[in-house]
């Protein structure tokens, strides 16, 4: 009996054996297989990765083309709207609603409709050149009466002036800085824009000029809240950019496709901005995201509880100490 148990236990142990060697040769099959699949998974995934990401840039690039000729303009729409977009996005992560980035979105819109159509009718150009001729014939300037170009004059004593005022509320220092910067700046801008002649020079000049006074209202009626000095640094800072504005327009002549193409391009660069003003308007709080990560019920009711064992166990030291 002894030795046919023996026999039964070692032909179990054997056929035991074998199971499991035949499950460690399946799951070696299993394992390769498994690696199989995951490798070829993970090629998928990134073939499909890279095709959306050629699709959304060949997307841009093909637009750009088609609509504006070129697709450095696709690319720079593309670039600027999308991150016009992770700022919505990030706006929506802390807690703000999603009003806030929409209404931004429409204001944007706006913007780039109205800057187009001023961009396509080239009314500031035109203006200039009329407030030009008619100053000219004023003064009664001839070309040869300036050996030096009126461009780089005008341009750099407007914006050292704006400089300085600029930076007299931060002290002598910046003011100094502000003015050595805006007379190099400006004569820089003057010279790039060009102007050789009268003819040349007068659109710049009178369409900075507009430009200063147009953006220097807007940004003193702005900057009115913060009393006088904030009304006249916004002012200044404002009329910096109204005078490159300005200048940039009335040197140049735009087609309907450039116009527009750079109506979008100012329009999603005022999308963020917009989108932060009316987050502000809300109220920017993270906490009212990030606060929802702590648990705070639970925490209330373990502070509860700690404060109940608590008074219980001074409960039992004095029934103690009485005893």
């Amino acid at each position: 009996m002894r030795e046919q148990f023996g026999r039964v236990r070692s032909a179990g142990r054997g056929l035991i054996g074998a199971h499991v060697d035949l499950a460690k040769a399946e799951f070696e099959v299993i394992a390769g297989e498994i690696k199989i699949i995951a490798a070829i998974g993970a090629v998928m995934v990134g073939l499909a990765l890279l095709l959306g990401m050629l699709l959304f840039v060949g997307s841009w690039l093909f637009v750009g083309e088609w609509l504006f000729g070129s697709m450095g303009w696709g690319l720079l729409h593309g670039t600027v709207l999308t991150s016009g977009l992770i700022a919505a996005l990030a706006f929506i992560l802390i807690g703000n609603s999603w009003r806030a980035p929409a209404v931004g979105f429409g204001l944007a819109a706006l913007v780039a409709i109205v800057l187009s159509l001023l961009f396509a009718s080239n009314i500031l150009r035109a203006g200039a050149v009329a407030l030009g001729d008619g100053a000219g014939r004023a003064i009664a300037l001839s070309d040869g009466s300036l050996p030096i170009r009126l461009t780089i004059i005008v341009l750099a004593v407007v914006l050292g002036l704006l400089g300085l005022l600029a930076g007299l509320r931060a002290g002598s220092g910046p003011a100094l800085a502000g003015l050595m910067a805006g007379l190099v700046g400006g004569a820089i801008l003057g010279f790039v824009l060009g102007g050789e002649t009268l003819a040349q020079a007068w659109p710049i000049v009178m369409a900075a000029l507009i430009g200063l006074v147009l953006m220097a209202i807007a940004g003193a009626a702005l900057g009115a809240r913060s009393g006088g000095g904030g009304a006249l640094q916004m002012a200044a800072a404002a009329g910096i950019a109204g005078v490159v504005l300005g200048a940039i327009l009335g040197a140049v002549t735009f087609d309907t496709k450039g116009a527009v193409a750079i109506g979008i391009t100012l329009g999603a660069v005022a999308w963020p901005v917009a989108s932060f003003l009316m987050a502000r308007r809300e109220g920017i709080s993270p906490m009212r995201r990030f606060g929802k990560l702590q648990p705070r019920e639970t925490m209330a009711a373990v502070k509860e509880t700690k404060a109940w064992l608590g008074q219980e166990w001074q409960r039992q030291r004095s029934k103690l100490s009485r005893g």
